[in-house]
């Protein structure tokens, strides 16, 4: 305790025997005495900084809208939003080769000229994963090439190219070829009328076979007679020769005889075959 005296003492004295220095100090106020001289010190925001920009200045205090009046109310949950399927087409991609079981719409023979169209329908749906063709889904043709039955016993002939498909009001275009028409395979797209030569062949040898049973029953009935015996050599040698020539003659007279003609029904089955990959939409 009497230490802290002490100190106590001894700090109050030194303060006491330096107080004439300290007061001795004089601040130099002489700089501040020239700015006031120079610059009005109250104008010098006005007068020395730049003015703001119109776009900056507000005189009018911002206000809120909100009511802090009023107290707050609590948010009614939103509510889910289902998302609609989109209604972009579906795209699939036939390989070439893929098939299609068809009806003809109206009937069709060899008859029609080059440039008819002849309409096909899907007999029933077909359907992928992602992608599905509807019942009836109408398939379109053109007769590129056609005739009637010909000398020589050439069939007539009507070619279809399957070149259009309308799926949902939308037209698209495909390169298909017929290869069953009436469940009968058709090659090389040609829809023929039966060829008929070799038959004609064996028809025209009708007449002379006709006529050879006419007179082998005349030479019969003149050999039963005594007296009309020596006539039955003449009647069956005539009816040999004209069978004879008839028969040798008979490739000749088939080329003047015509071929098959055509004639399909309606809602007859067809089959459809893409040429090349082909990408539709549904």
């Amino acid at each position: 305790m009497k230490c802290l005296n002490k100190i106590f003492i001894f700090f109050i004295s030194m303060l006491y025997l330096n107080l004439p220095v300290i007061a001795a100090f004089d601040i130099d106020t002489s700089v501040d005495d020239e700015i006031r001289k120079k610059y009005n010190t109250k104008k010098i925001e006005d007068d020395l900084l730049p003015p703001l920009p119109d776009n900056l200045k507000n005189d009018i205090p911002l206000k809120s809208n909100e009511n802090f009046s009023k107290p707050v109310l609590s948010t009614p949950p939103l509510k889910e939003v289902k998302t609609l399927p989109s209604s972009k087409n579906q795209q699939i991609t036939l390989k070439k080769g893929t098939k299609f079981t068809v009806r003809l719409t109206s009937g069709i023979s060899d008859k029609m000229s080059v440039g008819t169209k002849i309409y096909f329908r899907l007999s029933k749906p077909l359907k992928t994963r992602y992608f599905s063709l509807p019942e009836n889904t109408r398939f379109i043709g053109v007769v590129t090439d056609s005739h009637t039955p010909q000398l020589a016993g050439n069939g007539g002939l009507i070619v279809i190219k399957v070149d259009n498909v309308t799926i949902n009001g939308k037209s698209q275009e495909i390169n298909a070829k017929i290869t069953k028409a009436n469940y009968k395979n058709i090659y090389f797209n040609n829809i023929k009328g039966k060829r008929t030569y070799w038959k004609n062949v064996i028809n025209s040898t009708k007449l002379g076979r006709n006529f050879y049973n006419k007179m082998w029953a005349k030479t019969k009935k003149l050999a039963g007679d005594s007296v009309t015996v020596i006539f039955s050599p003449f009647t069956l040698i005539t009816g040999v020769v004209v069978v004879g020539v008839n028969f040798i003659g008979s490739p000749v007279f088939a080329l003047f005889s015509e071929g098959g003609s055509i004639s399909i029904p309606a809602n007859s089955p067809f089959e459809l075959k893409l040429l090349e990959d082909t990408t539709i939409y549904n």
